[in-house]
């Protein structure tokens, strides 16, 4: 074998190390996917949200980072989302695929929700909820390997795992009042444990727990206008805090803009229209501050579509 093929072959053997360290063991922040729209979509992060909503609805969100990039994140939600009035119970189903370069994430969760009228309408009421997930890590190695078949003698690279299967718990609370909406919710309660095999060593991660505090307001500014700012603050163990924050002008429940800040990492402009009260379009746009605005310009960006139909009665 070749010194340049030897070389060749440990390069790759780092780059599937690196991908399955970051997707097994220590992915921090990124297990839990971002949105821009996440206002919209509260249900995602709190499963106490689930039903919130004044109709049943269902979903899909496609978002793209760093579009000038090739391998770049893109992820797609499909959801659906309802409120038993009688039973006084919400359920929320949502399903993902995520892919980055070589690694992608397949997955789901739902959301169980039990509600208390504060009031002798359904318009207040305290929500309390229940939720499970499953995903799967996988790794393509024919993305990364010229012939995937020739492993050589690099042991590293031919036990590096292909995929992984898990899942875990989350539970939350959600006070919902015409003006106030307003979460507490815990994400990956159980932080189950993944491992990763060679000949070498058994590295043993985890999934980690997240919380989230979510919160918008209804400021009425005239008939037919309300300015609704909001905010989402994430905590993770061993790690800082990170905050979104934003504000949205909200025209007679049809069209809508805001803009929002991703703290140290971007600002977005989103934008969107209700058509017949029924069906939902809106779109977000978020320009990274770092470190991507050093590398490329044309990949310092996200795109996030939106599209929703409510079952109004």
């Amino acid at each position: 074998m070749t010194i340049k093929k030897l070389i060749s072959m440990r390069i790759k053997s780092i780059i599937v190390v690196l991908f399955c360290t970051a997707c097994f063991y220590n992915a921090g922040a990124q297990q839990i996917f971002a949105i821009s729209q996440y206002m919209q979509n509260n249900f995602i992060y709190n499963p106490a949200a689930s039903g919130a909503a004044e109709n049943p609805s269902v979903g899909a969100i496609y978002r793209k980072m760093w579009s000038g990039i090739d391998g770049g994140p893109q992820t797609t939600f499909l959801y659906g989302d309802t409120y038993f009035g009688k039973k006084k119970t919400g359920l929320s189903v949502v399903l993902y695929d995520d892919k980055t370069g070589p690694t992608s994430r397949t997955g789901g969760q739902f959301g169980l929700s039990y509600g208390i009228k504060l009031d002798n309408t359904d318009k207040k009421k305290l929500m309390f909820g229940l939720g499970g997930s499953f995903l799967q890590y996988k790794i393509d190695k024919t993305e990364i390997l010229n012939d995937p078949t020739d492993y050589g003698s690099d042991a590293t690279l031919m036990n590096a795992p292909s995929s992984r299967f898990t899942g875990d718990a989350a539970a939350g609370v959600y006070l919902k009042t015409p003006t106030l909406d307003a979460g507490f919710s815990v994400q990956q309660i159980i932080q189950t444990q993944l491992s990763i095999n060679n000949q070498q060593a058994t590295s043993v991660g985890k999934l980690y727990r997240h919380y989230y505090l979510m919160a918008d307001y209804k400021l009425q500014v005239d008939e037919d206008d309300q300015i609704i700012p909001n905010a989402m603050l994430m905590y993770q163990t061993n790690s800082p805090i990170d905050l979104q924050a934003g504000a949205r002008l909200m025209h007679q429940d049809i069209l809508w803009i805001g803009f929002g800040y991703h703290y140290q990492q971007s600002f977005s402009a989103y934008a969107g229209v209700k058509i017949d009260h029924r069906f939902e379009i809106g779109y977000a746009y978020d320009q990274y501050q770092t470190p991507l605005n050093f590398v490329s310009t044309s990949g310092s960006a996200a795109n996030e579509l939106s599209v929703r139909y409510y079952f109004v009665k």
